[in-house]
C-alpha cells in the first residue's frame, strides 16, 4: 500500500510514529557521539604505547681462570664429569673438584649451573660453553665459584676456538742437562730466556734419559704448538710426546748439542687477528 492509499487518519499516525523516532533516536546518536568524542579528545580511548623490550646488560666477562669451576656427574654414565672437565681446562678455565652429583639429583637439561650471588657472571660465561645449559642461583653460596652439574640432555661443548703458535713469552720450559759437560742446561736456560722464553727448571735430567741427539723436547697433549716453537730453536731436536697436562714442555739437552739456531733463522711469528673483549649479557629484571 502507498502512501496516496492511505486514509488522512492513517498518515497522520504514521508522521506521528516518525517523530517519536526520531525525538528518542537522534539524542542518543548526538550523545553517543558527543562520548566517544570527548573520551578521543582525553586520550581515554587512545592505544596505550608498547611497552619497551627488555634488554640485557652487556658487561665485561670475568678472566676465564679467576674463578673455581667444580663438575658434578648426574647422568649416570661414569666418566662424564671428567670429560667435561677437561673440556673446560681446554678453554683455559680454572676446574677444582670432579664427582658425581647426589643419587636423588634428577638432571634432563644439558647442565645446570649453580651460582652464588656474586657469581652470575661467570655463570653465564660457564654457561656460553654448554648450549642449553640453565642457571640456578644458590643464594647462600659466597664465593664466584660455580658447580656444573652434568646433565642426560648433554652433547657436548662448543668448538674450541682457533688455535694460534704460541709467543716465546707465552711458553714455559723446564730445561736439563744429559751430557757429561756440567751447567749446560745453565747456559743454555739463559740463551733462551733471552729469546722471551720462560724457564721454571734448570737441572739434570729427572727422568736420566740418555739423549744422543741435540735435544730431546717432551710435551703434552696440549703442549704441541709450544713445542714446535721451540723445536726452531735448536737444530735437530726430536719431538715427544708424554701424557703430562697443561703446554709446558721439558727440554733436554743431549750430546750432539753445539748451539741454539741464530735469532735471523727462526722464522717470525705468524700474525694474529685482533682478540675481541670477552662478554656477558647479564638478563634485565622484568617489570
Amino acid at each position: 500500500m502507498t502512501e496516496q492509499d492511505l486514509t488522512p487518519e492513517q498518515r497522520w499516525r504514521k508522521h506521528r510514529v516518525r517523530q517519536i523516532l526520531v525525538f528518542v533516536t537522534l539524542p542518543g546518536v548526538l550523545l553517543g557521539t558527543a562520548t566517544v568524542s570527548t573520551a578521543y579528545s582525553r586520550g581515554w580511548l587512545t592505544p596505550a604505547p608498547p611497552k619497551a623490550a627488555c634488554q640485557p646488560t652487556v658487561v665485561p666477562a670475568p678472566a676465564r681462570g679467576s674463578f673455581t669451576v667444580n663438575v658434578l656427574n648426574a647422568t649416570g654414565k661414569d666418566g662424564m664429569a671428567a670429560s667435561v672437565a677437561k673440556g673446560l681446562s681446554q678453554r683455559k678455565f680454572s676446574v677444582g673438584s670432579i664427582s658425581n652429583a647426589p643419587e636423588t639429583w634428577y638432571v634432563t637439561q644439558p647442565a645446570v649451573i649453580h651460582y652464588g650471588p656474586t657469581g652470575l657472571d661467570q655463570a653465564l660465561l660457564v654457561q656460553q660453553q654448554i648450549p642449553g645449559a640453565d642457571l640456578f642461583e644458590d643464594e647462600g653460596r659466597g664465593s664466584k665459584s660455580v658447580d656444573v652439574v652434568v646433565g642426560l640432555g648433554y652433547k657436548d661443548l662448543v668448538p674450541l676456538p682457533p688455535r694460534f703458535d704460541p709467543l716465546p713469552s707465552e711458553i714455559t720450559m723446564n730445561v736439563y742437562n744429559t751430557t757429561f759437560r756440567t751447567g749446560l742446561a745453565s747456559v743454555v736456560a739463559n740463551q733462551l730466556k733471552g729469546r722471551g722464553f720462560k724457564v721454571k727448571d734448570v737441572s739434570n735430567d729427572p727422568l736420566k734419559t740418555l739423549q744422543m741427539g741435540t735435544a730431546l723436547i717432551r710435551y703434552g697433549e696440549e703442549g704441541d704448538l709450544a713445542a714446535k716453537i721451540v723445536a726452531q730453536h735448536i737444530p735437530g731436536a726430536t719431538l715427544r710426546k708424554d701424557t703430562r697436562a697443561g703446554t709446558g714442555v721439558d727440554v733436554v739437552i743431549g750430546n750432539a748439542y753445539t748451539a741454539l739456531v741464530p735469532v735471523a733463522q727462526v722464522p717470525a711469528p705468524a700474525p694474529r687477528p685482533k682478540k675481541e673483549t670477552a662478554t656477558v649479557a647479564r638478563p634485565c629484571a622484568e617489570e
